[in-house]
């Protein structure tokens, strides 16, 4: 049995979310997309796509940038920008997923308190792409396979031409020796369950109760 992987993508839909779902169906494979609240109306057809053939579709905040930072919101804000965009993924596709990733990886113990009160896990990642900086596909490939091991949580972006064009080759490549799975299933095979009080994957770092 291969070791899994899970493949994340943040801040789409956008007009490259296309080109990375056709490399996704090309290698029959999945992958989880963190999506902007604000978007997901816009970017509904896409999503669906995404959905329709076993991609995740995981909240990444309303607006994104509203503020510093999700974290540093009050807990109503907090809860605002997660239940609105939860609301809107779920008019889509029927359901949301029990988690979200917080924009930058900020967390904060107000965060986590607002995660736990919604029932909702943290997502993080182990593998950051930096395709937001380099914006070289050449850089995204190396950086992903450097860096890559059984269970990792791998950071991209959806809304960079780069990265869509560095998925090409990252794609297969990462197939040639991992099962790509989804957040949820990477969770589960580590005995976590989505909605469980857990900053994933980063120490997993348990809630306060």
């Amino acid at each position: 049995m291969k070791p899994k992987i899970a493949l994340t993508f943040d801040d789409g839909p956008s007009e490259f979310t296309t080109r990375i779902l056709d490399t996704l169906e090309k290698h029959n494979a999945r992958a989880s997309f963190f999506v902007i609240g604000s978007k997901v109306e816009e970017g509904a057809d896409i999503i669906k796509r995404a959905a329709g053939m076993g991609s995740e579709i995981i909240s990444h905040s309303w607006s994104h940038c509203r503020g510093p930072n999700l974290s540093q919101l009050s807990p109503a804000e907090m809860r605002e920008e997660l239940l609105n965009t939860h609301a809107a993924i779920e008019r889509v596709v029927g359901f949301s997923p029990a988690m979200f990733r917080p924009p930058y990886g900020a967390v904060s113990d107000n965060l986590k308190n607002v995660a736990a009160e919604l029932g909702l896990s943290i997502i993080l990642w182990r593998v950051d792409s930096w395709d937001w900086k380099s914006k070289n596909a050449d850089s995204v490939y190396d950086e992903i396979f450097e860096n890559v091991s059984d269970g990792a949580v791998i950071l991209c972006h959806d809304i960079h031409e780069t990265t869509a064009d560095a998925m090409e080759r990252v794609i297969p490549d990462l197939l040639e020796k991992y099962e790509m799975v989804t957040v949820s299933e990477l969770m589960q095979r580590d005995g976590f369950t989505p909605g469980a009080r857990v900053v994933y994957p980063l120490g997993n770092i348990k809630y306060e109760d």
